[in-house]
């Protein structure tokens, strides 16, 4: 049996629009779709972008490490061997804060000794230095990695 409810919505729609009433359901599904996974492809971008210039970072301060040792492997004759290598070393560096790079202690092994006006023929020279890492997500001010330092070491062998 059917109910009467007094008014019939259905009486008021011509029939020929009935259909068409439910084709327009997924008229803004692209634009929503795209609103949830725009912020997931904002962080990989950005975590993309952050990646290369850590390791752009890190190319450069490999480089001048290396760049540091063969200046003081070279110079060792002169009095001021370890000096004109940490001046190698932030010069070849000049693309990174220079008031953030930290040179350790050059390390010497062999019969030399253990400063660098000492350097004998087949003598080794370890040289490093550390940079710290910039991992904080622009516009959001959290940095997810607080403590990353960039770490780079070379060995040279005085000839």
């Amino acid at each position: 049996m059917k109910r009467s409810t007094g008014f019939d919505f259905r009486s008021l729609v011509p029939k020929r629009w009935r259909s068409s009433l439910h084709t327009g359901r997924e008229v803004g599904s692209q634009l929503f779709e795209f609103a949830m996974v725009l912020p997931l492809l904002a962080v990989l971008l950005v975590g993309i972008i952050k990646g290369g210039i850590l390791f752009y970072d890190y190319v450069v301060l490999a480089d001048a490490v290396a760049a540091g040792a063969r200046m003081l492997a070279t110079n060792r004759a002169s009095g001021n061997a370890c000096t004109l290598g940490e001046t190698a070393l932030k010069n070849a560096a000049y693309n990174l804060n220079q008031s953030l790079i930290t040179i350790q202690p050059e390390t010497f092994t062999g019969t030399g000794g253990s400063t660098c006006t000492a350097l004998q023929p087949n003598d080794a020279v370890t040289m490093s230095a550390t940079y710290p890492c910039d991992m904080a997500i622009p516009f959001l001010g959290t940095n997810f990695w607080s403590s990353c330092t960039l770490n780079s070491q070379t060995t040279v062998r005085i000839e």
